[in-house]
């Protein structure tokens, strides 16, 4: 089975005992899941919303962890929250959540790419276009003059 692609970039999948321990655009250490990556090809066409897949967690320091889990558990297909809402709610500093979803491994199981900030589209580890490009599989409308 082929790797499913964003913007022509294959992505990655792999487990170790059993447990989600990456996923990304490069190679990594552990056994290729390719259950998680046809799940993944069929969110790319519009045909998933979810995963029966979880990411392991415990690969992440706490802080970062609490921040990681909380969109992991509450951020639904076509939503999206601001880095300040998450800070909010945690009681943590808008930069320390910028920062923590900077650390995610589990790139769209743990849905990052659905933070924005208050004035626009934010960051995105993996780069603006593939973030553009996720917001867009799940129906979210990007406009130009407001997300640069």
């Amino acid at each position: 089975m082929p790797h499913p692609k964003i913007l022509n970039k294959p992505l990655y999948a792999y487990t170790k005992n059993g447990k989600i321990i990456y996923i990304g655009f490069e190679m990594y250490g552990g056994e290729m899941c390719e259950g998680l990556l046809e799940e993944i090809g069929e969110y790319l066409e519009g045909r998933r919303r979810s995963f029966s897949f979880e990411p392991d967690l415990s690969v992440y320091p706490m802080k970062v962890r609490v921040v990681l889990e909380y969109i992991y558990k509450n951020l639904r297909f076509g939503e999206v929250i601001t880095y300040g809402e998450i800070a909010r709610v945690l009681d943590l500093h808008p930069r320390f959540v910028g920062y923590a979803l900077s650390k995610n491994r589990h790139l769209i199981l743990i849905p990052c790419h659905r933070v924005i900030s208050k004035n626009g589209l934010g960051g995105f580890s993996a780069g603006l276009d593939i973030k553009r490009f996720l917001l867009r599989v799940e129906g979210i409308k990007i406009y130009p003059s407001l997300y640069p």
